[in-house]
């Protein structure tokens, strides 16, 4: 019996030190992985810098075919004003359509004169409830059936933990707020955990081709590629239960819950 607990105790220490040497050799090849990458970046930065045009040229959006929300924003008259560049409606229709009639629950950041809080209750249905979070006080005059203003600084965690506390999860989350880096990552980090399965983050006016919130979105999704390979044993991070898929657009970036 003895020699038997002893012969375990042995297997189990050579399974740990496996498990160790695999560790470290995984270790070692990401930062030599990360290092051969880093002249790539730069290649493909060249190579955008000088990819030509197509020789055919796309034809003009016609305006008949313009979705629900830029027809909303090009008719605009009479409801608060909105800021939005034209190309964003597309790409919101493209990842939000599927909660148009739903009892959405929605977190806008940077709200300014309110328009967009009018537009998104309107394209979603009157089910919707927005929280629309600013540091302006004046803000709060925004406020009306389905719409909550908060104020607060996005760029501050404590201010995120404390609104969490007493908010429940998010379908949606649009960032268009102080466009600092600091706020968008900060906002980011805060909020990714509390989208629900199936949900949407979006982020506008990431300005740069060097914008360090980029940069901070291409750090965190790199474990996206973190699985190993056939035949080996890698398993999946907590990223992979947060993050199904990572859109990048000129100026905006969207990011999908796995559902």
């Amino acid at each position: 019996m003895g020699a038997t607990r002893t012969l375990a105790r042995r297997l189990g220490v050579l399974e740990q030190a496996a498990a160790l040497k695999r560790d470290l050799h995984h270790r070692r090849m990401s930062l030599a992985g990360g290092a051969e990458s880093l002249p790539y970046l730069a290649r493909g930065y060249r190579y955008a810098r000088r990819l030509p045009a197509p020789a055919v040229q796309l034809p003009a959006p016609a305006p008949e075919n313009a979705g629900v929300l830029e027809r909303y924003f090009n008719e605009l008259e009479d409801a608060p004003a909105i800021y939005k560049w034209q190309h964003y409606f597309p790409i919101y229709e493209r990842h939000l359509q599927r909660f148009r009639g739903r009892p959405v629950r929605l977190v806008e950041v940077g709200i300014q004169f309110g328009g967009s809080l009018h537009m998104w209750r309107q394209y979603f249905g009157p089910e919707t409830f927005i929280y629309g979070i600013d540091i302006k006080p004046q803000c709060r005059d925004s406020e009306r059936e389905g719409v909550e203003i908060i104020i607060g600084d996005q760029g501050d965690p404590a201010f995120w933990e404390s609104f969490l506390a007493d908010s429940p999860t998010f379908d949606i989350v649009i960032d268009d707020g102080g466009h600092l880096p600091h706020q968008q990552a900060v906002t980011l980090a805060a909020l990714l955990p509390h989208i629900r399965p199936g949900g949407v983050y979006i982020c506008e006016d990431i300005h740069g081709p060097f914008q360090p919130f980029a940069s901070f979105v291409d750090g965190l999704t790199r474990k996206l590629n973190d699985v190993g390979t056939p035949g080996s044993h890698t398993p999946a991070s907590g990223l992979h239960q947060h993050v199904a898929s990572v859109h990048h657009y000129p100026l905006l970036t969207v990011i999908e819950k796995p559902s």
